[in-house]
């Protein structure tokens, strides 16, 4: 009985050792568009609201700015696509 009850045991837990990896292939990576489209969106309020306060060329909105460039560049880290007609446009985009 308790050498059945081992190979049951064993059995059970080889089956999920190499199921577990099959499963993750199966579901693909997270999708960060999400993510992405919150952070861009975050930084376009805040250069918005840096660019009324101090105006367009204030070292506060090209802080901003890089941030911005920051993120794009962690959203294409992640192969997040975002509205780039909503982002990549005037003051949006750093002059370095």
């Amino acid at each position: 009985m308790k050498k059945r009850m081992f190979q049951v045991v064993l059995g059970s837990a080889l089956a999920i050792a190499f199921t577990l990896p099959a499963g993750k292939a199966t579901f693909g990576d997270r999708d960060w568009k999400g993510d992405c489209g919150k952070r861009l969106e975050a930084d376009r309020a805040r250069i918005d609201r840096d660019s009324a306060k101090h105006g367009e060329h204030s070292p506060a909105v090209e802080h901003d700015v890089a941030k911005m460039d920051s993120d794009r560049q962690w959203c294409r880290d992640h192969h997040a696509d975002y509205d780039h007609d909503r982002f990549d446009v005037g003051i949006y985009i750093g002059h370095h």
